[in-house]
């Protein structure tokens, strides 16, 4: 749906509103301005913006280039949410405003009007936004694109009133440790929502042990809760639940908990996403914890539709990881830094406790550290210069500059960190 057809939209419900609040063109442009800021910071609170989206330029994008406009207004507000911002902030006149505002639009999501849009992943601002923040991963970027495909086909489909066999919409994303599994999974969660798949953007990220609660009896109606509340459910480490020790028994909070979980999954499989992730895939036996756990219950397992794999990285890509991660805090690293790192990462992608990913997170903290004493013996040096602004552009390079020595020493620290680890393994 294009910008003029969203703004015909929008200006039937402002005028419906106006008519029947009797606003000055005034005060309803205030309350317009008002309604949209809340919408933004709802947006913000319910974790649409988790993963920060840039554009082309890779700067930040303003909320007003995203997903706020009337047409998603109209399908993400729920009047019976007592915990959104609209609920606690607009005033009696306010909401009333609000209600004639989207009831238009409403008639029009109730006929089918609104859902006549055919978005492609490729197409969205969340693809653009994960192939450039994730590395590598050409399997798993090109099955979510044919995924997104499955989901606008169907779209395409009951627009001219075929019948069409609704999809479940439930996923497992396996991968090694360290290879962007939850970070997919909410720029995911972000294209489907875009697509118009879904019918709301408010996502919960939890592990396999914060389903439980407390108290015995309080396991299935804090999952029922999660679920009820939420329209996008990542569920990372699900296997957390299970006691894998042959001599100890799965304790009843997690039976509860699982229980309730195939109830939520085989309810909501159709109005929600829900995603689980976890180690698995082409790594060891004794690592393959989702493996293990999906064999294990088959009432979760049966229930998934569609497997995203992620897989290790090699040498090339941790280059490549390790100097986004260093360009997304502003650093500059001195030329000559690959010849430094590709055989340590050449080493690193055959160790057993290879974290791919993570491993360039701390290689990167360690070379902070580094360069962090490094510049505080620069400080502690008194230097001359010729202006209050010559020096602070030789503090700002100080500070925003990674070298060669730096790298090294970096290297060092990591591998000592590892032998201290791991001992004589």
């Amino acid at each position: 749906m294009n910008k003029k057809q969203i703004a015909v939209f929008e200006k039937r419900g402002y005028d419906n509103a106006v008519f029947a609040t009797g606003f000055s063109k005034t005060k309803a442009d205030a309350c317009v301005d008002k309604i949209y800021k809340l919408y933004r910071e709802q947006l913000k609170i319910d974790g649409w913006y988790d993963v920060q989206p840039t554009n082309e330029e890779g700067e930040p994008r303003n909320f007003d280039e995203d997903k706020v406009n009337y047409v998603d207004l109209v399908k993400d507000i729920d009047f019976k949410d007592r915990r959104s911002l609209f609920f606690k902030e607009l005033n009696e006149d306010e909401h009333n405003f609000l209600e004639k505002y989207v009831v238009y639009g409403k008639h029009l999501l109730e006929e089918g009007k609104l859902d006549a849009r055919c978005v492609y992943t490729k197409d969205t601002d969340a693809y653009r936004d994960l192939c450039k923040n994730i590395v590598g991963q050409e399997e798993m970027k090109e099955t979510l694109c044919k995924l997104g495909a499955v989901f606008s086909y169907s779209q395409k489909r009951k627009m001219y009133d075929i019948n069409t066999a609704d999809i479940h919409k439930v996923f497992a994303f396996i991968g090694p440790p360290g290879t962007a599994k939850t970070t997919s999974a909410r720029y995911f969660a972000r294209m489907m929502s875009e697509e118009g798949v879904l019918s709301g953007h408010r996502t919960v990220y939890v592990t396999g042990t914060q389903l439980k609660a407390k108290y015995v009896g309080q396991t299935a109606s804090r999952v029922h809760d999660i679920f009820t509340d939420n329209d996008i459910i990542i569920i990372d480490e699900a296997y957390s639940l299970v006691n894998y020790n042959e001599a100890a028994k799965t304790d009843s909070f997690s039976q509860e908990a699982l229980a309730q979980l195939c109830i939520e999954v085989e309810e909501h499989s159709y109005d929600k996403l829900i995603i689980f992730a976890g180690y698995g895939g082409d790594i060891d036996e004794k690592q393959n914890k989702m493996k293990r756990f999906l064999d294990e219950n088959p009432g979760i397992s049966s229930r998934i539709t569609f497997t995203v794999n992620f897989s290790s990285y090699n040498a090339d890509e941790m280059l490549d990881i390790f100097e986004l991660l260093a360009s997304n805090v502003n650093y500059d690293i001195e030329d000559g830094w690959r010849e430094i790192l590709k055989p340590f990462f050449e080493d690193r992608i055959h160790a057993p406790n290879f974290g791919n990913g993570r491993e360039a997170r701390r290689l990167l903290e360690h070379a902070m550290s580094v360069a962090a004493q490094r510049y505080i013996e620069w400080e502690m040096n008194h230097h001359d210069f010729a202006s209050e602004g010559e020096r602070e552009r030789a503090e700002k390079k100080q500070l925003t500059s990674l070298t060669c020595e730096d790298i090294q020493e970096a290297v060092r620290e990591f591998l000592y960190a590892e032998t201290v680890i791991r001992g004589r393994e």
